[in-house]
């Protein structure tokens, strides 16, 4: 290998260019972007409609049948699931992986758009929203003032919201949570009655007098007018005396008939924090830019803002992402610091002071080098990205000791320390090369997942490429150069432990691996057998997808019985805030009654617009994962006893937008039967140990009043049918006529509508009709109750119910999924039905479709780099036989340890497989170099294992102690990951030291020695 020679013969120009990808590293890593989740777009959008007043099967046939089959003409949807409800119904389209999500969403817009003058006009509004991570808030506000006062409060949230979008990192702002602002138009039917006045005739009075209409403009010889008309009411006085009656006796007013003011509408989300009505803000970031310089900026701008706000009005921030990006990124830094020192402090007692600074000089020179090209690709620096350099910690070392330690043998033969770092790195080269090359090939399933979950690790894989690439390159060029001017020949009066394991490999190692290999059929036998024994314990580890996000924050959801008003749901609320403030862990309480918590993680999509459920957010003093669980238990345990509502408690979780982790869908055309089939599904999983949090909608029937008009009646009464309508309408929920424009500019709707909505007004109704007369509705509407159609869903357009768990601590997902489906398979379904697993094996699916093959390719091209570096076809199966030892150990070591097998421990295994090859490709490559010299295999295989025993160890050992602070002290997410590695590397080193020398013995062929180049 030349690289070696070039970079010390030219080392001015090597320095330089070192230094230089090292600067713009530095560079890259004080600007790159920030963030504590990966910043990528999943193809889902959501359509959220809010319909009050509106049954499930009205909704059904005249709101969400017309989008679906509008959507139908939609190319590359993956499937649309729709959730139909009481007074609204929100619509999931997904597309294929891939697709571009802004053309989705713009796709998805039009369509409704087409829909949307055909739907009912009782439909209050119709949102468009995307379910991608970066629509995320990163910071929430709670502003109140005291008194209350929503419409002080809504001008100020608006001017704050306005000031905070024109930061340029802000990528939006929104405001949450309270009553939207209204002129009232309170009608008294009393004297509406007296004066025989009709309320359609009010509606029009106002709608006319409202519209704003633009005539134009005119010329007046060398100049032009725009004409204005008086449009828009801009004074309450002014709407007051508007004249909406008027003979020849009398002329009647507004206000003669009606009370005129500012009021709230009838709300359909109520904020609360501290026990105090407020209006929620929320910040979202830009994408490709960094959170906390963000978050400073906003500060600012609430502070300026502040300044200038009545004393009555005040602000604070209930949630700040950038603390917990702050905490995570400090976290895995401390790990990354704390992994360095041991590898360091490894390194020193193995190898001597100045090869220890050789080594470790390689560490930070391969990150830096790395984070530049990191930030070069587009990807920034969050916990993914992070956890990639900690990972690549424990690998790029293996190279700068491999290394290293060649040069520190060579130089006892050579005349010059410039000339043991060349051949001591070129006898070497090739083989850490297409060690570093197959351990890369090792992270190409990660690289090539096609899923959302491939997006939301896939800068993880990259981060380590991209750091083993810049190793290789220091360890190639700068590591000898260093080696070259530090090391020494003369030998010290210090022994290093290198000394020591050299010795003990050379008296103690290689005698008793020479017996083992005398009795090779037993010690194959003894070590397939242990490694069957180890795989066997799979089966008692469990599946899992995606551990727990580690927030210090708790949702805490609640659904109250059907037909219950919002003020019930409000008041169940504020009792439950009362004992959740009690407890110790609480720092901070935010109440969302009618709707979720405004977007502050990215796989948690909002509830909006139902009155029978709420959230609340409970932000705690800091994330310890015990004081969490006691907190939960105490919470479950109280709420549990609740009759008033069914309450759950859930901790944020890492992965893609998915349902709960056991969701079982039910599809049938008959809602009698999915209704049946669900309940007794309910039931059995109520039953099972380990599902909690258990939800049925479909469940769950409303009791509507249904207003049975008589239209002979009406007809033959003289009443005109629309204005009969109209007038309910008014009277119950409101009729919107025009807008208001105040002093402020800002628009106010006027709401015609009757000051008390009841069961008891309606039979103060009346409706006057083609002859002046006042006519009750009582004459010709009878009010009947009768139970109404529970929620149910779509799927694929088919009717579904959802019957959904979530799994409590210790308990397995696979194994209560397991147990479902048992059921569900034992079970006599009605004709036409069967059942789709949704949740957390929906995911696991998707996340891993088409990964044996990707795994299959992988295989065949490591074996191709090792077929190309041994030209042989036996030896790289040699060196393949590592990696089931390492499956095994990494097995063996989730048993002992009680952990299941997640993402993070998938992550860890195909670390695993590119780093214990490494250590069988370098004993290998010795041995063939020692039978190319000596001619006899077996003293050549042990005189390898001899010289490889330190290098082998010593990289395993600053491996583990890389990991070993973030197995400790990473929490419960990164756990698995350390476990898998740390064990499966235990056990395969056993095996590089044993099985593979008898495995080369086995397998190389004395005919053919290997030529390898130097």
């Amino acid at each position: 290998m030349r690289l070696p020679r070039a970079a010390i013969t030219n080392t001015q120009f090597t320095l330089t260019i070192a230094l230089l990808m090292v600067l713009v590293g530095i560079v890259s890593y004080l600007k790159m972007p920030r963030s504590e989740d990966p910043q990528f777009d999943i193809p889902i959008t959501l359509v959220e409609v809010i319909y009050p007043g509106a049954s499930p099967t009205d909704i059904e046939s005249l709101v969400v049948d017309p989008l679906e089959e509008e959507f139908a003409n939609i190319e590359g949807i993956k499937k649309i699931e729709s959730q139909i409800k009481n007074g609204g119904a929100r619509l999931e389209v997904t597309f294929l992986h891939q697709s571009d999500a802004n053309d989705a969403y713009n796709e998805v817009k039009q369509a409704v758009s087409a829909v949307k003058p055909n739907l009912p006009s009782g439909v209050q509004d119709v949102l468009v929203i995307k379910a991608t991570p970066t629509s995320v808030a990163i910071i929430q506000l709670a502003l109140w003032s005291e008194p209350t006062d929503y419409k002080t409060m809504e001008f100020y949230a608006k001017q704050l919201e306005k000031r905070l979008e024109a930061i340029q990192a802000v990528k939006k702002a929104d405001i949450w949570g309270y009553p939207n602002q209204v002129v009232a138009v309170d009608l008294n039917l009393a004297l509406l009655k007296h004066y025989g006045v009709s309320v359609s005739a009010i509606n029009t009075a106002l709608a006319q007098r409202a519209r704003n209409i633009t005539p134009g403009f005119v010329d007046a010889q060398i100049r032009r007018f725009n004409v204005k008309t008086s449009g828009n009411y801009q004074d309450i006085e002014q709407l007051k005396s508007t004249i909406v009656f008027a003979n020849d006796n009398a002329v009647i007013r507004l206000q003669d008939v009606a009370q005129v003011s500012f009021a709230s509408r009838s709300p359909t989300y109520l904020a609360y924090f501290d026990n105090k009505p407020v209006i929620f803000l929320t910040v979202e970031q830009r994408k490709n830019t960094n959170i906390f310089a963000l978050t400073e900026q906003v500060e600012q701008a609430i502070a300026q803002f502040a300044a200038t706000m009545p004393d009555t009005l005040h602000v604070n921030t209930i949630f700040k992402q950038a603390d917990s990006v702050e905490n995570r990124v400090n976290g895995f830094f401390n790990s990354l610091w704390q992994g360095l020192l041991l590898v360091g402090f490894l390194s020193l007692i193995f190898l001597g002071r100045r090869e220890a600074i050789v080594v470790i000089i390689a560490i930070p020179l391969s990150f830096l080098i790395a984070i530049g090209w990191l930030d070069f690709i587009g990807f920034g620096l969050q916990q993914m990205s992070i956890v990639g350099l900690i990972i690549a910690l424990g690998l790029l070392v293996d190279n700068a000791i491999v290394v290293t330690e060649s040069i520190h043998r060579e130089k006892r033969e050579s005349t010059s320390m410039t000339t043991a770092a060349v051949i001591g790195t070129s006898r070497v080269g090739w083989a850490i090369t297409s060690g570093t090359l197959t351990t890369m090939l090792a992270f190409l399933p990660m690289l090539m997942l096609a899923s959302d979950t491939g997006d939301f690790i896939r800068s993880m894989p990259v981060t380590v490429v991209l750091v083993l690439l810049a190793s290789l390159l220091i360890a190639l060029t700068l590591t000898p150069l260093l080696s070259s001017k530090l090391l020494s020949q003369k030998s010290t009066k210090f022994k290093s432990l290198q000394h020591y394991a050299n010795t003990f490999a050379l008296r103690v190692y290689v005698k008793w691996l020479n017996r083992l290999m005398n009795a090779k059929l037993v010690v194959l036998l003894t070590a397939f057998i242990a490694m069957f024994a180890m795989l066997l314990l799979f089966s008692q580890v469990g599946l899992s997808l995606f551990p727990k996000a580690e927030k210090a924050m708790l949702l805490v959801d609640v659904e109250t019985p059907a037909n219950s008003s919002l003020d019930y749901t409000n008041t169940v609320m504020s009792q439950m805030a009362k004992f959740a403030e009690q407890q110790p862990y609480v720092k901070k309480i935010a109440l969302n009654v009618g709707n979720s918590n405004p977007r502050i993680y990215y796989n948690e999509i909002p509830k909006r617009g139902v009155v029978t459920y709420g959230q609340m957010l409970l932000v705690l003093d800091a994330y310890d994962e015990h004081k969490i669980s006691e907190l939960i238990s105490t919470l479950r345990q109280e709420f549990g006893q609740w009759q008033q509502a069914n309450i759950t408690i859930k901790e944020f979780t890492q992965g893609p937008v998915t349902d709960q982790p056991v969701t079982i869908r039910l599809i049938s055309e008959s809602l009698t039967d999915l209704e049946r089939v669900a309940k007794d599904l309910y039931k059995k999983m109520a039953s099972l140990p380990g599902a909690i949090n258990l939800n049925n909608p479909i469940g769950v029937a409303n009791t509507e009043l249904v207003l049975d008009i008589d239209y002979d009646k009406a007809g033959l009464s003289g009443v005109d049918i629309a204005s009969l309508e109209h007038t309910i309408q008014t009277a119950l929920s409101g009729s919107i006529v025009g807008q208001f424009n105040d002093e402020n500019g800002e628009n106010y709707p006027i709401l015609v509508r009757r000051a008390t909505r009841d069961l008891a007004s309606l039979a103060d109704i009346t409706i006057v009709n083609n002859a002046g007369e006042n006519v009750p509705i009582g004459q010709f509407v009878e009010t009947k109750l009768h139970k109404g159609r529970t929620d149910f869903f779509h799927y694929q357009k088919l009717r579904m119910a959802k019957v959904s768990a979530d799994v409590d601590q210790g308990y397995s997902v696979q194994q209560v999924t397991d147990k479902i489906t048992q059921y569900l398979n034992d079970y006599a379904l009605p004709p036409g039905m069967y059942y789709l697993l949704g949740g957390e094996e929906e995911s696991r699916q998707e996340s891993f479709a088409g990964l044996s093959q990707i795994m299959l390719i992988t295989a065949i091209g490591i074996f191709a780099v090792l077929v190309l570096q041994f030209k042989s076809f036996l030896q790289p199966l040699v060196i393949f036989t590592s990696i089931p030892f390492a499956m095994a150990g990494a097995i063996l070591g989730l048993y002992l340890t009680q952990l299941s097998f997640s993402m993070m421990a998938f992550i860890g295994l195909i670390s695993l497989f590119g780093i214990v090859v490494n250590n069988a490709i370098i004993l290998i490559d010795t041995a063939n170099r020692n039978i190319a010299i000596c001619g006899d295999k077996k003293p050549a295989i042990l005189s390898a294992s001899a010289t490889r025993f330190t290098p082998i160890l010593l990289t395993t050992l600053t491996t583990i102690g890389g990991l070993l602070p973030l197995t400790l002290f990473g929490g419960s997410m990164w756990k698995p990951l350390g476990v898998v590695i740390i064990a499966g590397l235990c056990v395969s080193a056993i095996a590089s030291f044993i099985i593979v020398p008898i495995l080369t013995e086995l397998f190389t062929r004395i005919e053919a020695p290997q030529q390898t180049k130097d």
